[in-house]
């Protein structure tokens, strides 16, 4: 046989293989799916629709290089820094998929300069509506936008179910959010999801 016969066959018996073969890779690829959804957290009724969620725990607070000044809305004086450590409390999930629709409850930390500027991190749990648990990690970028007097968040969130019909699953997303004080009393953040399922077996 030349050596021209041999590769050809060689290249049509590989192709044949991998023809054969597409339908096991494609089964062995996660599946990724991706949502939006929005967290609600108002226990005041402010945006006028219901209480929902609330503080459970204020955790603690210190004003490095400055004393507490008992006020809770501005518990270090002006233009110093507050140091939160210890937050928990829950809010509402609110998607149109059962796979992210629930209770939140977050565990929070916050390290903020003068401005109220800073950054936040802490744990979350998310219990859903249709059965399942998500749990993971968080950070958060809060920067102050003078010109409309807010402070604006960007946050990440990774986690992976641990129950239910998303135990194994891994989760990511992003959240951003508005709130108009300079320690927050309401929020309804916009998420951004991506929810990533193994392999088929």
């Amino acid at each position: 046989m030349s050596h021209y016969k041999f590769v050809r066959m060689n290249s049509i018996y590989l192709t044949a293989a991998l023809v054969l073969l597409l339908p096991v890779f494609a089964a062995a690829q996660a599946v990724t799916t991706q949502l939006t959804a929005t967290e609600v957290f108002d226990p005041m009724n402010l945006f006028g629709s219901g209480s929902v969620g609330a503080y459970t725990n204020p955790g603690t607070v210190t004003c490095p290089g400055a004393e507490l000044t008992g006020n809770p809305m501005q518990p270090c004086p002006p233009g110093s820094r507050i140091h939160l450590r210890g937050v928990s409390g829950n809010s509402r999930m609110i998607s149109q998929s059962p796979m992210f629709s629930g209770w939140m409850y977050f565990e929070m930390n916050v390290n903020l300069d003068a401005a109220g500027a800073g950054r936040a991190w802490g744990k979350f749990r998310l219990e859903l509506d249709a059965g399942g648990v998500w749990e993971g990690s968080w950070t958060d970028d809060r920067n102050r936008v003078d010109n409309l007097n807010v402070w604006a968040g960007r946050g990440l969130f990774i986690g992976h179910g641990t129950s239910g019909n998303v135990e194994g699953m891994q989760l990511r997303f992003t959240e951003t959010a508005s709130t108009f004080t300079l320690l927050p009393l309401a929020w309804a953040g916009s998420v951004d999801t991506e929810i990533l399922a193994p392999p088929s077996q």
